[in-house]
């Protein structure tokens, strides 16, 4: 009730000073607002805001221009005014209630919502404003809210659903024969399948209606427009950045055929992007400094903001940092952290890149309040940029932790990939379960048209499918029986394997444990003299037996065949390369002499997941830096042979015996146990080693070295090879 008193407040003391509005200044407001091509948005707010002062207006005016100037404040960005009139007409329509304009206050409502990131808001709007248009009967915007719908789900993750409300939305648009609601409906299809990992058909799609748009008579360019720049999307996923510039390029020239200043800026910034991909700095340069003269001339300052943060991330691409920072800054002055908070945050985490490399504590200061309030992208940027100040300042633990976290959020992107295409494979499943129904309906439907003779046929060809059935019964049953003897087998040899390795581990855990247990009662009965040091002892025994249990797990995974690989063909040396700098804050230390030869040529692929061959090369780098006297040495060198590529891993001394060198591999196997222990190792490193590089079809195997320790040679197929 006191909102409602404050909003009519407003309304009616602005009304007493302002010259009252002529009566057929609505008519001509309603006839400019729902005409079709460009609108001159701003004359239309100076206009609207004229009406609203006005006493004139009837409530279902007042009605109407409350929600037209709404929809126009979002299109021209302008979020804050936009909600401001949103909860004006909320108010309104409590008093003067209207079920179709009820709906549209939803609609508008959830692509404010959307527009800020906010998708439970979003969600719930369009679930109200779908009920309301069904009720009121308007099936163009039924069409609308239903595609809206989609978009929103399709980012919750719900593609069934997703898929099933842009499904109506086009039948909706078919319905009344309205063209561009059905293309627009094509076009959130479209993003679908790219949110689902399936840019083949969001392809597809955004061709098909491609296609249909130049074939009609007369095609808005403004939505052949949109259309060029959701294909340019959908190659930029695809990895195909010259397809993009010239589906964006042909998106600007129809922009600026209808002069839409605001839209060709847009592309001019997506261009930049792309250029930027491809690592051409001049190019992506001269379209930042475009898209911002353009959003100058029609003074948006909110995307002025974005072409200036994306200037000075071209600056940063380009090592210039410190003009990076200023560029940045000023930009995101520019854009409300309100308004779109994830492109604040996706900006402040350019702006903490480039202070890293000049300023290590302002980046510090920067980004690690963002770090949980970021989605996984713009995360592992953020600690890698962490990773690198707290290097900068020499703090190589703190370094070392957020790489780790870097890597292991890349690790999390990876395992979302996977999952989504297996979601896509299950709707795919299940979509064309739906066409096998529809299928077998209509199959039903021809076969009651037939005849007697058909019906004759159809009873012999069920007493033939009876008969085949019977016998299919029988033989799945003997089947089963097998197959149930075959698990009873498996089932025994597991258990052996469990008793193995239970006997194992309690034998890996008995000495630590004991420790802490020993610990413990000193401190209980204040025992020890140094109590803080006890504790120290305690977090490293717990450290040891959390790395333990890390590494039983993944080995459980390896023997129940669950470790899966993410392979991808890799240029060969530049991968080796990439993995000798990724444990560069491992080995880096001034007693050890770290030598590098890689010796493969430029031609050379291989087919790899590099997280796992990260992995591996993180323990071999660990085991020599744990089991080499300072100073020593260690060299890592990579080869080609025959058809594989070898590796090698070599430290100095101490070495181990012959006897100990034929069991490195086996697990919970150590050399020297207490000083293992004293190193946090689980004696399981060099076993998960061996599985992933028997899942990369290669071969691991321990020597002596010739520098007087130990030597680790791995190898992999080169692509192509393995027969």
């Amino acid at each position: 009730m006191f909102k409602r008193f404050v909003a009519a407040s407003i309304l009616s003391i602005t009304a007493s000073g302002v010259t009252v509005a002529a009566p057929d200044t609505f008519t001509q407001y309603k006839a400019l607002s729902e005409a079709k091509g460009q609108k001159d948005r701003v004359a239309l707010l100076k206009t609207a805001t004229e009406l609203i002062h006005s006493k004139t207006l009837s409530p279902e005016r007042l009605t109407y221009v409350l929600h037209r100037s709404a929809l126009h404040l979002v299109r021209e960005s302008q979020f804050e005014q936009a909600q401001y009139r949103l909860d004006q007409l909320k108010i309104h329509l409590q008093d003067f209630p209207n079920t179709n304009l009820q709906g549209k206050y939803h609609w508008v409502s959830g692509d404010l919502a959307l527009l800020l990131g906010n998708n439970q808001s979003a969600e719930f709007h369009f679930l109200q404003a779908v009920a309301r248009f069904k009720e009121s009967q308007d099936v163009r915007m039924l069409s609308h809210a239903h595609r809206l719908l989609a978009n929103v789900l399709s980012k919750k993750r719900d593609y069934f659903q997703a898929i099933s409300h842009i499904f109506q939305a086009k039948d909706a648009a078919l319905k009344i024969e309205h063209v561009q609601l059905f293309y627009a409906a094509l076009s959130t299809e479209a993003r679908i399948y790219r949110d689902f990992k399936q840019f083949d058909k969001a392809l597809d799609v955004l061709n098909q209606k491609l296609q249909f748009q130049k074939q009609q008579t007369q095609t808005s360019l403004v939505h052949l427009s949109s259309t060029y720049f959701s294909l340019a999307d959908i190659y930029q996923h695809l990895g195909d950045h010259d397809a993009a510039l010239n589906a964006l390029q042909k998106s600007y020239e129809l922009d600026a055929k209808l002069n839409d200043k605001n839209y060709m800026g847009v592309s001019q910034l997506h261009i930049a992007q792309q250029h930027l991909r491809l690592s051409n700095i001049p190019a992506a340069n001269l379209a930042a400094d475009k898209a911002l003269n353009l959003f100058k001339e029609v003074n948006n300052t909110y995307n002025i903001g974005q072409a200036q943060a994306t200037k000075g991330q071209i600056k940063l691409a380009n090592g210039q940092f410190v003009e990076a920072v200023d560029l940045i800054q000023t930009g995101l002055a520019k854009i409300n952290d309100s308004d779109n908070k994830q492109l604040h945050n996706r900006y402040q985490s350019f702006l903490g890149q480039a202070l890293s490399h000049i300023r290590p504590h302002e980046a510090i200061t920067l980004l690690t309040p963002l770090v949980d309030l970021v989605d996984e992208q713009i995360k592992i940027r953020i600690l890698t940029s962490l990773s690198h100040a707290h290097k900068q300042q020499s703090e190589l633990a703190l370094a070392l932790s957020y790489q780790e976290q870097a890597f292991n959020y890349k690790k999390k992107l990876t395992e979302k990939d996977m999952t989504a295409r297996l979601e896509a494979k299950k709707l795919n499943s299940e979509l064309g379960l739906k066409s096998l129904e529809v299928n077998a309906l209509q199959a039903g439907l021809a076969e009651q048209q037939q005849d007697t003779k058909t019906r004759t046929v159809l009873l012999a060809s069920a007493i033939i499918v009876l008969t085949n059935f019977l016998l299919l019964f029988y033989l799945y049953h003997l089947k089963r029986r097998r197959v149930m003897e075959k698990e009873a087998e498996l089932l025994n040899q597991s258990l052996n394997l469990k008793q193995q390795l239970l006997a194992d581990v309690s034998h890996e855990l008995r000495t630590p444990l004991t420790v802490l247990k020993l610990n413990i009662e000193a401190l209980e009965y204040n025992l020890t003299e140094d109590p803080k040091a006890t504790y120290q002892v305690l977090q490293r025994r717990l450290d040891m037996l959390n790395t333990l249990i890390a590494d039983i797990y993944e080995l459980a995974q390896a023997d129940t065949n669950n470790l899966r690989l993410e392979f991808e063909t890799l240029q060969a040396r530049s991968l080796f390369d990439e993995l000798l700098i990724a444990i560069g804050p491992i080995i880096e230390s001034p007693d050890l002499q770290i030598d590098y030869h890689n010796q493969l040529s430029d031609s050379l692929q291989v087919e790899c997941d590099i997280s796992r061959l990260n992995q591996v090369f993180n323990n071999l780098a660990r085991n020599s830096i744990h089991y080499t006297d300072k100073p020593g040495q260690i060299k890592i060198s990579v080869f080609q042979q025959q058809h594989t590529i070898v590796c090698t891993f070599e430290d100095s001394t101490p070495g181990v015996s012959s006897e100990a060198l034929g069991k490195l591999f086996d697990r919970l196997y150590r050399c020297d146990k207490s000083r293992s222990r004293d190193l946090g190792g689980s004696g399981l490193g060099l076993s998960i080693c061996e599985k992933i590089i028997e899942l990369h079809h290669g071969a691991v195997e321990a020597k002596h070295s010739e520098l007087g320790g130990v030597l680790i040679r791995f190898t992999l197929p080169l692509k192509n090879t393995r027969g």
